[in-house]
This record gives C-alpha cells, sequence and structure tokens, in this order.
C-alpha cells in the first residue's frame, strides 16, 4: 500500500512553485512597468520649431487696459501692498517675477473650481477663505496686479495643436506683461510661478516655445526665490510645450469692468504657419478670433493707459 501523503505533498510542492513563478512574473512584470515609467519621466523632450509668417501688416486693432488709479486697482494694489511687493525690484523683469511669485503663493491649484466672480479682488478674497482656483484665476490675478502697478497685462490662451478634438485638457491660461524697461511683451505662469528668460533676457510665449524647440541651454525659468533647478526645467517644459501651439488674447485685456460695461469679445489668435485657424475647442465650444500667422502683429506694443 503506497504512502498517502506522498500525493498531498507533490500537490503542495507544485502550488508552491507555481506561487514561486507568478512573483516572478508580476516581479518582472513590475519592474519592466518602473522602467517604461522612468524612462518616460526622463527622456529628452523633442519639441517641432513653429513656422511663422508675415501676413497681418492690415490687422489693426487696440488693447483696453485698466489705469493704476480706477478704483479696481487702486484697492488691490493697496490692500495686498503691491507697491511695497516690488519696491526693492531693480528693473521691471524683477517685478514681474516678483508678482508672479506673489500671486502663486496666494491658493494651491483646482482646475475644476471657479471663483464666484472673475475679478482679482473677488479671486483673492475667496482664496483667503480656502478656496483654490484654475490656471485661469492666476492670469486673472497677475494681469490685474501688474495694471495695478501701471504695467500693460494680458491674460494670455495657450492652446494645444489639437485643441479642435481633443475633449478635455486642449488649453492652458497665463500673463504677458509689456516691460516698459525691455520695451517687450514677457510670459508669466502663475500656476507655477516661472518667468522664463534666455540668457537673462526675458520671453514672450512665442520666444519661450522656440527657446525650448532649441534646446537652448540658456533657458532659464525664474521664480521669487532664484531659478528653478534643472528637473523641476525638465518637468515643466514637458509639461507645459504642447500647449505653445495656439497664442490668444482678447483686446479687452480689463481685469475690472465696472456694472454695464461694454465687454469686447473680439480675439486675436496667433496661428502656426500652415495650421487650421482654431474655430471649435475641445469638440463642443466655438471659438471665434481675427487670425494670424504673424507674431510682430500679436506683439504690437501696446495702446491705451
Amino acid at each position: 500500500m503506497g504512502n498517502l501523503a506522498e500525493p498531498a505533498q507533490k500537490a503542495a510542492t507544485d502550488i508552491g512553485r507555481l506561487f514561486l513563478l507568478t512573483g516572478v512574473f508580476l516581479s518582472v512584470g513590475l519592474l519592466l512597468a518602473f522602467l517604461v515609467w522612468l524612462w518616460s519621466v526622463n527622456r529628452p523632450v523633442h519639441v517641432e520649431a513653429l513656422q511663422w509668417g508675415t501676413d497681418g501688416a492690415e490687422i489693426s486693432y487696440h488693447l483696453i487696459f485698466n489705469g493704476p488709479d480706477e478704483p479696481g486697482p487702486a484697492e488691490l494694489r493697496t490692500k495686498y501692498g503691491l507697491e511695497k511687493l516690488v519696491a526693492s525690484a531693480p528693473d521691471d523683469t524683477t517685478k514681474l517675477v516678483a508678482l508672479t511669485g506673489w500671486a502663486h503663493s496666494r491658493w494651491a491649484h483646482n482646475g475644476s473650481n471657479q471663483p464666484s466672480h472673475p475679478d482679482p479682488l473677488t479671486i483673492l478674497k475667496e482664496a483667503g477663505e480656502g478656496k483654490r482656483f484654475r490656471c485661469v484665476e492666476y492670469g486673472e490675478v497677475i494681469t490685474g496686479a501688474a495694471q495695478a502697478l501701471g504695467m500693460p497685462a494680458r491674460v494670455l490662451g495657450l492652446k494645444t495643436r489639437d485643441a479642435a478634438t481633443r475633449k478635455v485638457g486642449a488649453g492652458h491660461v497665463v500673463s504677458e506683461v509689456w516691460l516698459p524697461d525691455r520695451g517687450k511683451w514677457v510670459f508669466a505662469d502663475g500656476q507655477f510661478g516661472y518667468v522664463p528668460t534666455l540668457d537673462g533676457v526675458p520671453l514672450n510665449a512665442v520666444e519661450f516655445q522656440e527657446a525650448i524647440a532649441r534646446k537652448d541651454p540658456g533657458l532659464t525659468l525664474v521664480t521669487l526665490n532664484g531659478p528653478a533647478d534643472a528637473k523641476a526645467r525638465q518637468a515643466y517644459i514637458k509639461w507645459v510645450s504642447p500647449y505653445l501651439f495656439y497664442f490668444d488674447f482678447t483686446y479687452d485685456a480689463r481685469q475690472f469692468k465696472e456694472n454695464g460695461t461694454s465687454v469686447s469679445s473680439n480675439r486675436l489668435q496667433l496661428v502656426p504657419k500652415g495650421a487650421p485657424n482654431l474655430t471649435v475647442f475641445q469638440r463642443t465650444m466655438s471659438f471665434s478670433a481675427v487670425y494670424t500667422s504673424d507674431p510682430a502683429v500679436f506683439y504690437r506694443p501696446p495702446v491705451g493707459p
């Protein structure tokens, strides 16, 4: 008569081997998944150099800003000590970095929450009560704060190449501020607290995209605490690059509008040469603008208070 324990012992051995093999396969799978993730995070960013035209000479527009002595900007400047915030800044670039860092510090980003009213005072009041807002609100606060200090500024929309067909996440919002001592518009991202510079020269959105495409080693992301480190720089460039395709702003750049004030919805969009004009955003939202592929038109000096 055979030993009845032998089949049970063999079965237990087989089960043990099965578990061992399963563990090996799982470990290998997890290791491969980790390696793929690590590669995707650290792989070099390839960004296409966009082509532009010179077709916009006939396009005319007039930007409208809030003046610094209007009630809303004056209250914003006084209540949040904006003059003191930039008092020690040696130049306009440093002022903008200070404003960008200040706006960045007011709340943590929430991509689905909106204020009860889209003006800087309401946004900051509700942020002080613990609410969190989108990239849009950072753009509105920086733009309003810059205008309160007498610097022309506008909210700048950034959109991906596939903005017409992508369901969600096809846009990002930043600010562009006119720096008088540089005589140019300069990009500021309040959500991240960054102002891009190239060899010390602050950049507008198109220049920023071009520097990324060239992999220019002099490209720096300046923050209130100094240049972003290499890891943060790479992560942001990888994240923001897809949004640097379509660029647009509204002619009416006021962040404070009195009751009954007519609000212009006219918009100028910069479209890369050869790309279609954007007429639909995220499949369902209609989009209309005056279109140009000429950066010289898009970056004309401001006219207004």
